[in-house]
């Protein structure tokens, strides 16, 4: 596919921003497809000249006539994954005591990487700087993960290059929908979904990258249990290379996201992990369980015990919210017609289940386990305050899980429900119930 125009305006705009600190510069003069010269070899690619661009489609792909001061190179790529892991103590233990210095080495220096995707990556640094991190993060530990799980160096360098691409196709995409957490309306979430398909293109591109490659872009938004995008594909449709980079995603996004507020590392992971057990394949989690073993990583005490008198009440509160997300949510399934089917419906039924299993493995539904919170006092530091984080976790993740459900929902209502359902009323005004709900239980995690 080519890139769209449309997607052009906001990948122009982060050049012309690069270029104030880092030139961008024109090796070759740009035509548009009538032949019509846009902007002459030589030419600054500045706020002056952006109006000559955008919206035009042109003769050679852009990135291919441009040139960026400062670009990265092989070495320095290197040198940027280096510094992204000395920031974070636990990471560079994981990368010590694993010994991945030399196979990092390998990766970033015995081929050369492609121009372009240097290119892009280094107007990713300067423009999106989150999003960089997360791209060194998830490519090194989708590295790690392949060669704990003894593929093949080839195997491990298409994962390097899956890693450094999948997303990005987001610099095409309005940089607003790039930064926002969560709340998209369904046209910003169609809108960021596209990211895929033009990581795709870039890919295609660049370079001739073999169809592992090209499949590990496509599929790395896919889960095993279905509720992936953007296609819903399941575990036995699914190429393991995407779905590393995939699960180094989300453990990125645990890492760096949730667990910096809380004072975590990666050794508190693993209760993360179990929650999302059906959404990745098994030896995919007994591999970073061996690395993080491995790592003799030591966990922190995070509850001291000024905050312990009051968390379990607080979890109480959570737990009465997620209750009423859970009777909600089943409630929705429960009005379903019987004559529905499609990939997002039976992804709705998976992940309910899925969630059931939890709710009742984590005795949320148990008076007992009630009692017990209620009756814990400040002297019962010591026997419980690991046991209460824990189950704090575990509340967390699952609001995760109802968040990740609630993504399905839109999709299920506009392409598999009849518009004439005697039901659809009900359940879109059920839609907007839950919504609120699970915008309530958030709040009690800010």
């Amino acid at each position: 596919m080519d890139l769209k125009v449309e997607n052009n305006e906001h990948y122009i705009n982060h050049l012309t921003d690069v270029s104030t600190t880092n030139k961008v510069v024109a090796v070759e003069n740009i035509y548009n497809t009538f032949g019509v010269l846009l902007v002459p070899k030589g030419t600054a690619i500045e706020h002056r000249v952006q109006e000559f661009l955008v919206g035009h489609k042109m003769q050679s792909q852009l990135d291919e006539l441009i040139t960026v001061q400062g670009c990265l190179t092989n070495t320095s790529l290197e040198k940027e994954f280096q510094q992204f892991l000395k920031k974070y103590p636990d990471l560079i233990q994981i990368h010590n005591n694993t010994n991945f210095a030399s196979i990092l080495n390998q990766l970033c220096a015995v081929k050369q990487i492609p121009r372009v995707l240097l290119q892009k990556l280094t107007i990713m640094k300067i423009q999106l700087p989150d999003l960089f991190e997360q791209t060194l993060f998830s490519t090194w530990l989708a590295c790690l993960l392949a060669k704990e799980m003894k593929l093949t160096l080839e195997h491990i360098n298409h994962t390097f290059y899956i890693g450094l691409l999948h997303d990005i196709g987001l610099l095409h995409i309005d940089p607003t929908l790039v930064s926002k957490q969560s709340n998209f309306t369904d046209k910003e979430w169609d809108a960021f979904k596209q990211h895929i398909k033009i990581s795709l293109a870039i890919a295609k591109l660049i370079h001739p990258f073999g169809n592992e490659v090209l499949r590990g872009i496509k599929e790395h938004h896919e889960r095993c249990d279905g509720s992936g995008y953007p296609m819903g594909l399941h575990n036995s449709q699914l190429g393991n290379l995407g779905q590393l980079v995939g699960l180094a995603d989300l453990i990125c996004h645990i890492r760096t996201r949730q667990f910096d507020k809380s004072g975590k590392s990666m050794a508190n992971i693993l209760p993360y992990l179990q929650i999302n057990s059906h959404a990745f394949k098994f030896e995919f989690y007994q591999a970073m369980y061996t690395i993080l073993q491995r790592s003799q990583l030591d966990s922190a005490e995070l509850i001291d015990r000024q905050t312990f008198t009051s968390l379990p009440k607080r979890i109480i509160l959570k737990r009465i919210r997620i209750m009423q997300l859970h009777l909600a949510f089943n409630d929705f399934i429960a009005h379903i017609p019987e004559n529905i089917s499609g990939k997002h419906y039976k992804a709705l039924l998976d992940a309910n289940q899925q969630i059931n299993n939890i709710i009742k493995r984590g005795g949320f539904d148990s008076a007992e386990t009630l009692d017990w919170l209620e009756s814990i006092k400040e002297d019962d530091y010591n026997e419980v305050h690991q046991e209460l984080q824990e189950l704090d976790d575990l509340q967390y993740e699952i609001l995760w899980l109802f968040k990740k459900v609630f993504r399905i929902v839109p999709s299920f209502l506009t392409e598999e429900l009849p518009e004439d359902c005697a039901a659809k009323i009900r359940l879109d005004a059920q839609m907007e119930t839950l919504g609120q709900n699970l915008l309530q239980a958030w709040a009690d995690y800010q």
